[in-house]
């Protein structure tokens, strides 16, 4: 990609970031690589313009922990999660919204979108409560 084209490709925070039911990312036309949020480039291969993905909406979790330090819009203590969408694309981190039980690795989950306004803008909740 020259200077050029590169100057005209959208930076990371003016890509969409989900589409108001799911993630929406990249993935390489070449090699198949994901990424969250969307690349301008290929992380893995180079390629200019990897192409807007929208991502599955479930997954598993992969692992969590619970955080005691508040952020703004983000009250402690909380459940960040790690977990691996289903139909193979990028691992992503999010907060985990249970009903009060503890979250267990490997449940399955859903992505919530939040309002464009609201923090986080997305999490996700475990599959049995999901609705």
């Amino acid at each position: 990609m020259g200077l050029n084209a590169a100057l005209k490709v959208p930076t990371t925070a003016e890509r969409p970031r989900d589409n108001g039911h799911a993630l929406v990312g990249s993935r390489c036309g070449q090699c198949g690589a994901t990424s969250f949020p969307a690349r301008a480039v290929c992380h893995r291969c180079g390629t200019a313009a990897p192409a807007e993905h929208t991502f599955a909406a479930t997954g598993v979790l992969l692992t969590y922990t619970t955080v005691h330090v508040p952020r703004p819009g983000l009250p402690a203590p909380y459940t960040l999660g790690q977990i691996a969408l289903d139909d193979g694309g990028p691992m992503v981190f999010g907060q985990v919204r249970t009903d009060g039980t503890e979250p267990e690795a490997g449940m399955a989950v859903r992505v919530r979108i939040g309002a464009p306004s609201e923090t986080p803008r997305y999490w996700f909740v475990p599959e049995r409560f999901a609705g």
